[in-house]
């Protein structure tokens, strides 16, 4: 399947599972906040910036300790994430785990810890927690853009290195669709983040800016598609696909974020921004593959199972 026009956009969006993103950002989650009050406050203010933090949070529950004098439960796995804004530890018999706002020195480390620690639950906290969705989304547009670099490479193997043509898997034979859906489903994985509806008729305008511009999927499969040699092909393709997913994904962030939608400017200074992350990741990924087997090896391993046979 070619991204030869429209049609083949809105295929590549409807074949997005919507109802598995639609559970994950969905998912029930139990959050505690403890320790002093100033402290949670300020937490209470980083987690809903647009909230006075004296209103109450439906969201979460606030406890001045873990300790169960000061009511918190002490059943193993009452929250799913306990956060210490300060001062809310306290000797207690039950194992409590804390994300700890001051021993991480700082929001961001501590944001950073709950996205590492419980990944499965990093949708479903953005589109509660309003002050954490940039850094969820950033997770998903990175994420993203590291998936799409990686097939990019891989699928520039064959051609750099013939012999694997017929060691490498056909589905990452093919042309563009794999690096389309992935964006795709980033679109989506974004705009619940943010809360927003997903079905294909609410987002289209957000997608109109994938649609043929500089940035869109079609001029992303040009550059990929282009005639370069040797190992130069398999950095080059992993740095454009990279900065490409990024520069889409984080147009789609400021919009969902700010309401601005990104003009051709702006797209061309997100994709520049995005080549100096997308060489250091694609440098991962290449020092990655050059633990491989390499071609021979496999080849001979293959031979060396045959003969056993």
């Amino acid at each position: 399947m070619r991204l030869k026009d429209a049609r083949s956009f809105w295929r590549i969006m409807r074949s997005v599972s919507l109802r598995e993103i639609e559970v994950e950002a969905s998912r029930s989650i139990s959050v505690a906040l403890v320790g002093l009050p100033e402290r949670r406050n300020e937490a209470l203010s980083r987690l809903f910036p647009d909230k006075d933090p004296d209103t109450a949070h439906p969201l979460l529950r606030t406890f001045a300790t873990i300790a169960e004098q000061d009511g918190f439960p002490q059943e193993s796995g009452s929250f799913d994430l306990v956060l210490d804004a300060g001062g809310g530890w306290a000797p207690t018999e039950a194992h409590i785990s804390t994300v700890s706002i001051l021993e991480l020195r700082g929001w961001e480390a501590a944001v950073e810890r709950i996205l590492d620690e419980k990944p499965g639950l990093a949708l479903a906290l953005g589109r509660r927690f309003a002050g954490l969705r940039p850094s969820v989304a950033r997770r998903i547009i990175r994420e993203t853009s590291m998936a799409n670099a990686e097939f990019a490479m891989l699928n520039a193997l064959p051609g750099i290195v013939p012999v694997l043509g017929l060691l490498v898997p056909t589905t990452i034979m093919g042309d563009m669709l794999i690096l389309a859906k992935n964006q795709a489903m980033m679109l989506y994985r974004l705009a619940a983040c943010y809360d927003l509806p997903l079905d294909l008729r609410a987002r289209a305008q957000d997608a109109v800016p994938l649609l043929g511009g500089s940035f869109g999927w079609r001029a992303l499969a040009r550059e990929l598609v282009g005639i370069v040699p040797m190992g130069v092909g398999l950095i080059a393709r992993g740095v454009v696909a990279y900065a490409g997913t990024y520069a889409l994904g984080e147009a789609m962030r400021q919009y969902y974020e700010l309401g601005r939608r990104p003009g051709r400017a702006e797209f061309h200074r997100l994709y520049r921004s995005a080549i100096g992350e997308a060489r250091l990741a694609v440098a991962s990924l290449q020092s990655q593959m050059r633990r491989l087997p390499s071609p021979r090896a496999l080849l001979k391993g293959r031979s060396d199972d045959a003969g056993d046979a």
